[in-house]
Order: C-alpha cells, then sequence, then structure tokens
C-alpha cells in the first residue's frame, strides 16, 4: 500500500510542478524599436553616416582629380617617368587610406549603434522582468526562439509596452 500511495505521489508531483509554470513569450525587437529613445538614437546614427559618407565622398573626389590628372600627365610624352611613378604610388596610397577610412567608419557607427542601444534594450529587459515578477511568471523567452507556442504562454508584449509607457 506504502508503495502505491509513493508511486502516486511520483507521479503526480511532476504534473503539480508543470501546472505551476508560466512561461511568457516577448519580441524584445519590436519593443525596442517602438520605444521613442530608438528614433533618437536612429536618428543620430543616421547624421553620423551622413557625415561619414560626405567625408568619404570628400576623398573620392580627391582621388579622382588626382587620377584625372595622372591620366593627362600619361597622354604627354615630355612627363619623365619617374613622376608618374611618384603619381602611381600617390593614387595606391590614396585608395589605401579610402579604404581604410571606410573601414574606420563603418566600426565607428557598429560601436555607436552599441552604445546607443544598449541602455533601450537594458530599460525594455527591465520592464520585461518587472512584468515577469508582477504577473509570477517563471520565465520570458523571445518569440524568435520558439519553435512551438500553445495558448497557455502569456504573451507579455502589451504588458512590457505599458510599462515602458509609464
Amino acid at each position: 500500500m506504502i508503495k502505491k500511495i509513493i508511486i502516486a505521489i511520483l507521479i503526480a508531483l511532476p504534473l503539480s510542478v508543470a501546472a505551476q509554470v508560466k512561461i511568457g513569450v516577448i519580441d524584445l525587437q519590436t519593443l525596442v524599436t517602438e520605444t521613442p529613445e530608438f528614433a533618437e538614437a536612429q536618428k543620430t546614427l543616421q547624421a553620423s553616416q551622413e557625415k561619414y559618407q560626405a567625408d568619404l565622398k570628400s576623398l573620392q573626389e580627391e582621388a579622382q582629380r588626382a587620377f584625372d590628372e595622372y591620366n593627362k600627365l600619361k597622354e604627354d610624352a615630355t612627363t619623365p617617368a619617374g613622376m608618374l611613378e611618384r603619381r602611381e604610388q600617390n593614387l595606391q596610397e590614396m585608395s589605401q587610406k579610402i579604404q581604410q577610412t571606410a573601414q574606420t567608419y563603418d566600426q565607428r557607427l557598429q560601436q555607436q549603434e552599441q552604445e546607443l542601444m544598449a541602455p533601450i534594450v537594458d530599460k525594455v529587459q527591465k520592464a520585461a522582468q518587472a512584468v515577469g515578477q508582477e504577473k509570477g511568471l517563471t520565465c520570458i523567452l523571445p518569440t524568435g526562439a520558439l519553435i512551438y507556442m500553445s495558448t497557455d504562454v502569456v504573451d507579455v508584449n502589451p504588458l512590457v509596452k505599458a510599462k515602458l509607457a509609464k
């Protein structure tokens, strides 16, 4: 008899524990992009990108002028070979400078984006944590990582959005 009771308890225990688990889901990317701070961050990034593009365009125009001058000198039979070699070397250096500058600007934009987005993501995560605690959720998972989602799962997006609006 005692064995039957122990077996019944062991069978019922996982079911009672599973009934206590409450899972929430969140679309973090959507919530982040809907914040006012995100729009400001995008404006800042766009301004930086436009500045960097203008700088690159200026460098490219300068290189194009140097290339045009080189072609004119190359067509002139009286141009010394040493002068053409120096101009070729100058063109190569300008090309390398443009490539390095473009890489530097890309890195700066990525770093700036990370710096601007980190507090926004943190704010959304803290709001989600608060909602999870208020609603007694065991965990909140990102919707993009789910393969299957039952109707028992709590969609916390509206709750987090409301918390962010406060």
